[in-house]
């Protein structure tokens, strides 16, 4: 016996969307793959606070733009604080998915290098004191491959502040 499945309409999808169980709220993201799907749906999916139902928006957004959605609107240069008091200043693309708030961390999807302030034992280089592993160079163009389009403040992506002396203190 073949199992057909069955379309579930646009209403039903939303309710889903609003229900206080993430598995129920998953399902309704599953059930939007390959179809189109208005935008605030998947926005929707994309913004939720759990992470298998980002994960879901994300897989029914294959082949479509994920549509832009930044909580703050970053200054021209961006602070990031390194290993050795180094600051990696960098600039957010205008394309560039970001989470955050002005006065908090922020994170986002794309940066690019400008300068480095500071040096790590004669060498102008930023190291994250996340992993000890990435390096920054001016120049650098950083693209996060599995960001996190959710609105968590500590998860994938480039860690960024907004002013130099919020770097500078954390």
């Amino acid at each position: 016996m073949k199992n057909k499945r069955k379309d579930i309409p646009l209403d039903v999808i939303k309710q889903w969307l609003a229900d206080s169980d993430w598995r129920v709220r998953t399902a309704a993201m599953n059930a939007c793959q390959g179809k189109d799907i208005p935008l605030d749906v998947i926005k929707q999916g994309l913004a939720d606070s759990d992470c298998d139902v980002r994960t879901a928006a994300m897989n029914a957004c294959q082949g479509k733009d994920i549509p832009l959605i930044r909580t703050v609107e970053p200054p021209e240069t961006v602070y990031k604080k390194c290993a050795g008091s180094v600051i990696v200043c960098a600039r957010i693309p205008d394309g560039a998915q970001v989470r955050g708030s002005f006065n908090g961390k922020c994170r986002a999807d794309k940066a690019i290098i400008t300068e480095i302030i500071g040096d790590y034992f004669g060498e102008p280089v930023g190291i994250s004191t996340h992993d000890r592993k990435t390096t920054y160079y001016a120049g650098d163009e950083v693209v996060i491959d599995d960001f996190d389009y959710g609105f968590e403040e500590c998860s994938t992506g480039f860690h960024f502040f907004c002013t130099k002396g919020q770097a500078e203190d954390y």
